[in-house]
């Protein structure tokens, strides 16, 4: 989807340890923002993050797990997680680059529904994003 040189450079910039410790310190400060944090075997092998974006609506900014821990269930978790802890939510959205087959597929199969698309600009790139969103039900 993206050249090298710009995955490097995004990369290095946005996911740097740097950016994520302040990042996550950032959320421990804020009622409006989420992170959690996945360990396997005392590895982190993967991180998700939201923010509320209305009373009962928040968007999954951020959610990764390392490609070795794939199909694990560990992306499913971070959603359920979130889902008890940001009680009482009605709607997770997030958004995700069309051509992100991987990320999009997740998204299908733990019960989002694309909802509408959007053209961003990166750094002089131009990508379509796709919004997907779960409503979620008081049971």
């Amino acid at each position: 989807m993206y050249s090298r040189e710009f995955i490097h450079n995004f990369l290095s910039k946005a996911y740097s340890t740097e950016n994520l410790i302040r990042s996550v310190e950032r959320d421990l400060q804020s009622a409006n923002r989420n992170f959690l944090i996945a360990e396997y075997n005392n590895e982190i092998v993967g991180y998700a993050q939201t923010s509320q974006v209305s009373n009962e609506e928040y968007e999954l900014r951020r959610i990764y797990v390392r490609p070795e821990y794939h199909k694990m269930g560990i992306g499913k978790y971070f959603i359920q997680e979130f889902i008890q802890v940001l009680k009482p939510i009605k709607k997770l959205f997030a958004w995700v680059a069309k051509e992100n087959h991987i990320g999009r597929a997740f998204y299908e199969k733990s019960g989002f529904m694309e909802s509408e698309e959007m053209i961003e600009i990166i750094e002089g790139h131009s990508k379509t994003q796709v919004r997907y969103e779960l409503v979620i039900t008081n049971e």
